[in-house]
């Protein structure tokens, strides 16, 4: 949650990043299970906020610019096509039958 980018937006707002990405996604029609077990966390996962069309475009951009990544990484080794954060897990775990 460090890019340059997504924390322009972020302050522009006056949300953190998280707020920012939780909210980019129903904008794109997409819904979105936020996970934590902090109590803090868990109440600002319910904020939502509108991103105007430029916010939209810079967030679509990122992804274009090779700054996505998955963030629940399963690891049953599908390729959607992006970097997993654990892929020598993922081909270690298929090598080995997958989870059991």
């Amino acid at each position: 949650m460090s890019d340059p980018e997504l924390n322009a937006i972020a302050d522009k707002h006056g949300v953190s990043p998280a707020t920012v990405l939780i909210s980019y996604q129903p904008q794109r029609g997409c819904v979105v299970l936020p996970k934590s077990v902090s109590p803090t966390r868990i109440e600002a996962n319910v904020e939502l906020i509108t991103l105007d069309a430029d916010d939209m475009e810079t967030l679509d951009g990122m992804a274009a610019k090779g700054k996505q990544q998955r963030v629940n990484t399963p690891l049953f080794g599908w390729d959607l096509g992006f970097p997993d954060w654990y892929p020598e897990q993922a081909k270690a775990m298929l090598a080995n039958g997958g989870y059991r």
